[in-house]
């Protein structure tokens, strides 16, 4: 599964109740408030245990959230472990 199937199932099921109708890569998942602010470190979360990842806490900021090829991108910016 890649970074961006794994967020945009994660994020239908976990805040669309598990319709993921009309969202796509370039959905701005913010500004729609399909995630809050506060929902973000839930997902960080998620992403961390699935991707084996820690995401430093000064890269948990907006812009680094806007969509979810923005977050995959992120994704793919950390090692591994």
């Amino acid at each position: 599964m890649t970074a961006q199937e794994f967020l945009l199932k994660c994020i239908a099921d976990s805040w669309l109740d598990g319709n993921g109708d009309g969202l796509s890569a370039d959905t701005p998942l913010l500004e729609l408030n399909i995630i809050s602010s506060a929902e973000v470190f839930d997902l960080v979360h998620a992403i961390q245990i699935e991707f084996g990842i820690v995401i430093p806490i000064q890269e948990i900021r907006p812009e680094n959230f806007r969509s979810v090829s923005v977050i995959a991108d992120l994704i793919e910016r950390f090692p591994r472990n």
